[in-house]
């Protein structure tokens, strides 16, 4: 029954912006939607053209009302510019979308519809009444990564962050040990960069396709390995110089994570570094940015697993008898500790 009572008009009116909070972050999945229909349909295919309304339709074998709907939903996310009845994708956007550039993101986009999917399901699967989806766990392993174009992309822009602050650890005549490597950047460029005798990558059996054609020829020659292990168990039949760890304890549970971080210290020799590179996450989980939902999609990945706080492992670190000799956050935390002689 309709309250007209002044009273109540006030209460709606006190609530109204927590509405407009939610809601807006509720219905924020209409944007991803809409971005991945227009990536379905094929419009960022060919992109620098600019269009009416009439040539996007034909162009995408759609009707003119729903091309001008889509373009317009396009321009208030701003991926789309317009004037005076033309319409053209912004030119930095544009260059998400060339084939085989090793940046377009068409397949990042459309994978996110299988994360949708599993998502919907989120609290069935924390309360243990749906299963994990075995294609969205495993998305990234046996090769998938390479699909992902996008995300090399960022993995590149990351590194060249980390790579000229490790630099200056790596002694002549290194041996490295990158555990989880298997894309080998690191090991390509540390290679490059340093007087380092070799870097052993360690992965699962079908992690190191990156890394085949990467280091093509540094695997020939010997200053690239591949070393098919578990992080939580290999045993390195030698210690090295410097043991690197990159957005690898994510991936597992807590007991998991510790067991990784041993078996790392436990690599390096003594006056050597363990160089560690994450995601952050503040102690109380809380931030920053976009992290701890990042921690949730570990979740929805792996049973038990969750981006764990920077100050996690460093006290992990410390309690092994480590000493933290380098920290910075940037998009990503890196942190070098050095083992006592």
């Amino acid at each position: 029954m309709l309250n007209l009572n002044p009273k109540v008009f006030e209460k709606d009116r006190l609530v109204q912006p927590a509405w407009n909070d939610i809601f807006s972050k509720v219905t924020s999945f209409r944007q991803t939607l809409v971005i991945i229909a227009a990536t379905e349909l094929g419009y960022f295919d060919d992109v620098p053209r600019k269009e009416a309304i009439i040539d996007i339709a034909k162009r995408l074998k759609i009707d003119e009302q729903a091309a001008y709907v889509l373009i317009n939903a396009l321009v208030s996310l701003d991926l789309v510019q317009a004037k005076l009845g033309v319409y053209w994708t912004r030119p930095d956007i544009c260059e998400l979308f060339v084939p085989s550039s090793g940046r377009d993101i068409r397949f990042n986009i459309l994978a996110l519809k299988k994360e949708i999917e599993v998502w919907s399901n989120m609290a069935g699967i924390i309360r243990g009444e749906c299963a994990r989806d075995d294609s969205y766990s495993r998305e990234l392993f046996d090769g998938g990564i390479e699909k992902f174009e996008g995300l090399g992309l960022l993995n590149r822009l990351d590194a060249e962050q980390m790579i000229p602050q490790i630099l200056g650890y790596v002694p002549e005549n290194a041996k490295i040990l990158d555990m989880g490597g298997g894309e080998g950047y690191y090991a390509k460029r540390l290679i490059a960069a340093t007087q380092a005798d070799r870097v052993d990558i360690l992965d699962i059996p079908t992690g190191f396709s990156i890394s085949e054609k990467v280091n093509h020829e540094e695997l020939k020659q010997g200053k690239v390995r591949h070393i098919i292990g578990d992080a939580r168990t290999f045993a390195a039949p030698e210690a090295y110089e410097i043991v690197l760890a990159n957005e690898l304890t994510e991936l597992f549970k807590k007991s998991d994570k510790r067991m990784i971080i041993d078996n790392a210290i436990s690599c390096v020799k003594p006056g050597g570094h363990f160089v560690l590179t994450k995601f952050p996450l503040t102690i109380d989980g809380t931030g920053p940015g976009r992290f701890p939902i990042f921690s949730m999609r570990m979740l929805m990945k792996f049973e038990g697993a969750f981006l764990e706080p920077d100050e996690m492992l460093a006290d992990w670190c410390r309690d092994a008898g480590l000493d933290l000799v380098h920290a910075t956050e940037q998009n990503r935390t890196l942190m070098i500790f050095r083992k006592p002689q």
